[in-house]
């Protein structure tokens, strides 16, 4: 189950067709008990709530936020549009009447409808013993807009992916009221699975998808693990399967000039190299095109020793680098295929 940061009343509403991924209130038939889970979740952080606290006025004199019943209400002042004056109620009364108000993204199909799928072979589900894919979903987006500020981006205010000793965020999240409208919010939603939609033109198309989506999912660590995988998906997205590696070095440059202008083929040389050489387990010579690339490009920069080595500065800002080059071709991909096909057919 995966419950994002905006509330009301809707119709369940389709954002991707070809996905089949709908966002809808929580159910709460006898047969899906999401509601009262969510109810028993948002309990638990009151309860969690008070030991902090607790922990909290010992450390440092002073106390938190209470999540009382006054608190929960002003929640519901601040959030719920359709909000019709309840009542002074208690908490349970106003839990229930946040959790009526919630609503969850998930996919809604019959596997004989999903397009190139069927129940054996289908990769965009949660099965028993997976993740719900939902969640990979919101991350994706949210990587894609990570440079186009202007764009919404869903947040995920509770998944069932959350192992049950971590602590939970529901109510924090209550607490910060998003400027957009339910309808602002919904019509952003269709647009991204519109674009998704226009991804997904043929059975490759939806692994290639699938890849990107789970390659993206919690990868956060920037490293030689990270910095392989973010170039690799360059060359899955950049370079046909009957080209050489080194093409990929003008296809990434185009992307490079509004940074590095004139230097752009040589700093995507590099860092094609860099990857070439943690391919081949060439570590010593990944540090000597790594201080290749900091001597040329990285003089600005004032390195901690005490925060990071020298190598895992260059790594941390290389990292970036590529997620930003990966962010900017990913938004273009989604939203004008026609450059990428350009770029990918060296005719830019």
């Amino acid at each position: 189950m995966i419950v994002i940061d905006v509330y009301g009343k809707i119709e369940k509403t389709v954002i991707s067709e070809k996905l089949q991924l709908c966002i809808a209130n929580l159910p709460n038939e006898e047969h899906n008990d999401w509601k009262q889970e969510l109810i028993r979740v948002m309990e638990r952080e009151i309860n969690q709530q008070e030991l902090d606290n607790s922990e909290f006025e010992k450390d440092y004199g002073k106390k938190l936020k209470s999540y009382d019943a006054n608190y929960l209400k002003r929640i519901i002042d601040d959030n719920f549009n359709d909000y019709n004056g309840m009542e002074e109620s208690d908490i349970s009364n106003y839990l229930n009447y946040i959790a009526d108000n919630m609503i969850c993204l998930f996919f809604d199909y019959k596997y004989e409808n999903m397009p190139f799928f069927d129940w054996k072979t289908n990769c965009f589900d949660g099965r028993f013993c997976e993740e719900d894919y939902a969640e990979k979903i919101i991350n994706f987006i949210r990587f894609v807009r990570k440079n186009n500020k202007e764009l919404l981006f869903p947040t995920c205010t509770y998944s069932s992916n959350t192992h049950f000793l971590e602590k939970t965020r529901v109510i924090t999240i209550l607490n910060h009221k998003r400027k957009e409208t339910l309808d602002e919010y919904i019509s952003q939603l269709k647009k991204w699975g519109e674009y998704i939609d226009e991804f997904l033109e043929n059975e490759n198309d939806y692994y290639k998808f699938d890849y990107i989506v789970n390659a993206l999912y919690k990868d956060n660590e920037h490293n030689m693990n990270h910095f392989f995988r973010s170039y690799s998906l360059l060359e899955a997205l950049l370079l046909k399967s009957s080209e050489k590696t080194e093409k990929l070095d003008e296809k990434v440059a185009i992307f490079l000039e509004h940074t590095y202008g004139t230097e752009s083929k040589k700093v995507a040389r590099l860092l094609r190299q860099m990857r070439n050489k943690i391919g081949h387990g060439d570590f010593m010579a990944f540090n000597v095109k790594s201080e290749e690339f900091a001597t040329a490009y990285m003089k600005q920069f004032s390195f901690d020793y005490s925060e990071y080595s020298r190598l895992n500065w260059i790594l941390l800002h290389v990292c970036c680098l590529l997620d930003d080059l990966l962010a900017e071709i990913l938004f273009v991909l989604l939203h004008d295929k026609y450059k990428i096909n350009k770029i990918k057919n060296n005719t830019v």
